[in-house]
């Protein structure tokens, strides 16, 4: 009986470490936030394939697997993921909030509930300091 209790104790805590893990997300700034102006989409499209050439040659010299390699990479999925949205007339705001998954996901599906929200958030920050027109 106590062999049971403790397997269903401790069936119940890994369920809930679980869920927690999938269920982690950061919490965004609203995409009709009036304070963000964006930049248009031809402007946002030249901004984002900038910062990927800038990204893609100091990808290049980095080891695969190293944790800045891994880092670069990321940011690069990111902007990339980004780009496509617009080039498909997706609004800013929420090309952003949907690149951040792939962004997490780097290793496949599993490696997003592993990612940083710390991560995440200066990924977002990152972007909305990059497209919008300040």
């Amino acid at each position: 009986m106590i062999k049971l209790l403790f397997r269903i104790v401790l069936l119940s805590g890994l369920v809930l470490l679980v869920e927690r893990g999938y269920t982690q997300q950061i919490k965004l700034s609203p995409a009709n936030d009036p304070a963000i102006i964006w930049l248009p989409s031809v402007q946002a499209q030249t901004q984002l394939r900038d910062k990927l050439d800038m990204l893609h040659p100091q990808l290049q010299v980095l080891t695969p697997g190293t944790v800045p390699y891994t880092d670069l990479l990321r940011r690069i999925i990111f902007y990339k993921s980004i780009l496509r949205a617009v080039v498909k007339e997706i609004p800013l705001p929420v090309a952003i909030e949907h690149a951040l998954p792939d962004a997490a996901s780097i290793g496949g599906i599993y490696e997003q509930t592993f990612t940083p929200e710390a991560v995440l958030r200066l990924l977002y920050d990152e972007a909305v300091d990059l497209l919008a027109d300040n």
